[in-house]
């Protein structure tokens, strides 16, 4: 607390009184300094000065050099009282009585420097609060309001005190009696409760709506009686259309948004996030823990049964302390664009006529065998006399036999890599576990599968296969070169069986 410095001056031709005072015990954080004089002459107004008037006549003499900040003491013997009453009189006959009635003087300024002092703190603290401040009786009439309450409703505190909202808030009485729009449902509930309170608040103002974020406190005087309520109102009609205008535009993209706080509930969600996921339009916070976690891509079904796919970017606020106070969540819907990478992926790994696979993908493909340890096996297969049926029939008849050896390659090797070599040489490689003569019968039943395709098609001209077989060493270590000289043999088997009569397979050891 502050030091309270008490200043005495005695109006007296004796010093003994002055002395008493001096040598009178004081109550902490408090300093008396004693001047005895014979007369004022000045006016005294001192907040912290007490005038002793040793006796009536220097009272009377003098009395009126004591203006209303100064305290006026009289120090008499008798019992008759002056007509103009001091603010203290000392019945002193002793020194006794001198020093008792000197020290409660200064314990009573002590304290009323205190609440001075205090009240001067309080009310300078409480005018410059920027949000608005105010106390009530229990029938809701104000009794104390700040300078920031005085600015909002235009009106200063003389013509606040002892007055009710709507006089206050220029509202017509009856839309205050109906209770709408007004603060009389959460005073109720403040008093009700005994308990501080957070409300969301629209006013109507004589300039319009406002939206007041405000706490309310119930008053108890010390004996536990309810006298009243407080209220601390901020503002916050800008913050509230400023989120109108972000939620407008969240509304306004194509994508799905939602915005947290920093205790992670979602503060704002645009609407198109409910047309993927209606089932927690009540609950977003939870769609947050239970379905986004840590993942970065989210599949749903629409309800016609469509898959959609959802990107999910997240990225925190920050205050202009840098500190983080919320994270911003955008779901983008890729199924298109996924859809169109998937069909370029496609189309640049297979061969667009039959489907299969095409050499710029074979060559990916022998890369992931390197460090592969399972068996590997190539067929070379080729069509016999296919030239004829392109020369004979044209290229249509010569695109539908490719395409049908296309099918039953991957219906005979379903499970294995099959490309397109270029024409109608194709070429499949096998990790099936198998030794020469297993791959040899496989070949053999692919070729008599496309004899009966080619049967049952009803081809004016015979057609054939032939196949080579080459299968790799378990203890030879696969690198590119061995790879390529495995493609190699299985081609040269090819070339070996179409000079012993085509319609067979031969294999390269």
């Amino acid at each position: 607390m502050y030091i309270c410095n008490i200043s005495f001056i005695v109006v007296s031709r004796d010093g003994h009184i002055g002395s008493i005072i001096e040598n009178t015990p004081l109550p902490p954080r408090t300093n008396v300094s004693v001047l005895t004089c014979a007369g004022l002459g000045d006016e005294i107004n001192a907040a912290d000065t007490i005038v002793v008037f040793d006796g009536e006549a220097a009272y009377e003499k003098e009395r009126h050099l004591v203006r209303e900040n100064a305290i006026s003491v009289l120090l008499t013997k008798g019992f008759e009282l002056p007509k103009d009453m001091p603010h203290h009189l000392w019945l002193a006959p002793t020194d006794d009585h001198i020093r008792y009635f000197a020290a409660r003087a200064i314990e009573e300024h002590r304290k009323a420097f205190d609440y001075r002092r205090l009240k001067i703190c309080f009310e300078t603290a409480f005018d410059s609060i920027p949000d608005l401040v105010w106390f009530k009786d229990v029938k809701g009439s104000h009794l104390w309001v700040n300078d920031s309450f005085c600015g909002a409703v235009g009106k200063t505190k003389d013509m606040v005190f002892d007055r009710g909202h709507y006089y206050i808030w220029d509202i017509p009485k009856e839309e205050y009696d109906q209770g709408e729009y007004v603060c009389l449902e959460s005073e109720d509930v403040v008093m009700k409760e005994g308990r501080t309170c957070l409300f969301d608040e629209k006013v109507k103002t004589k300039n319009g709506m406002k939206q007041f974020q405000t706490y309310k406190s119930p008053l108890y005087d010390v004996d536990g009686t309810l006298f009243g309520t407080c209220g601390v109102a901020g503002d916050v009609t800008s913050l509230h259309n400023v989120k109108c205008e972000v939620d407008a535009i969240l509304e306004t993209m194509p994508f799905s948004v939602l915005v947290e706080d920093d205790l992670g509930k979602v503060v704002s969600v645009s609407s198109h996030f409910f047309e993927h996921f209606p089932e927690y339009e009540n609950r977003p916070e939870d769609w947050v823990r239970e379905v986004v976690k840590d993942k970065c891509e989210i599949s749903v079904t629409k309800k016609d049964g469509s898959p959609v796919i959802l990107t999910v970017f997240k990225k925190n606020i920050y205050s202009v302390f840098h500190d983080v106070v919320g994270r911003l969540i955008i779901l983008t819907d890729v199924t298109d664009e996924r859809e169109s990478y998937d069909r370029i992926l496609s189309n640049a790994n297979t061969d667009f006529l039959t489907g299969l696979y095409n050499r710029r993908h074979m060559d990916e493909y022998l890369k992931t065998l390197l460090e592969d340890p399972s068996d590997l096996a190539f067929i070379y297969v080729d069509l016999d006399n296919f030239k004829n049926i392109n020369d004979t029939l044209g290229h249509n008849a010569g695109d539908n036999v490719l395409i049908r050896t296309a099918k039953t390659l991957c219906n005979c090797f379903d499970k294995d890599f099959i490309v397109r070599m270029g024409g109608d040489e194709f070429l499949i490689i096998s990790k099936r576990h198998g030794d020469t003569a297993f791959f040899e019968s496989e070949a053999q039943r692919l070729i008599q599968k496309l004899h009966e395709v080619f049967e049952n098609a009803d081809m004016p001209l015979c057609l054939s296969a032939s196949a080579g077989v080459a299968v790799a060493d378990p203890s030879v270590r696969k690198t590119p070169a061995y790879l390529e000289k495995l493609i190699r043999k299985s081609d040269g088997a090819l070339y070996r069986a179409k000079h012993d009569g085509k319609n067979c397979v031969r294999t390269e050891h």
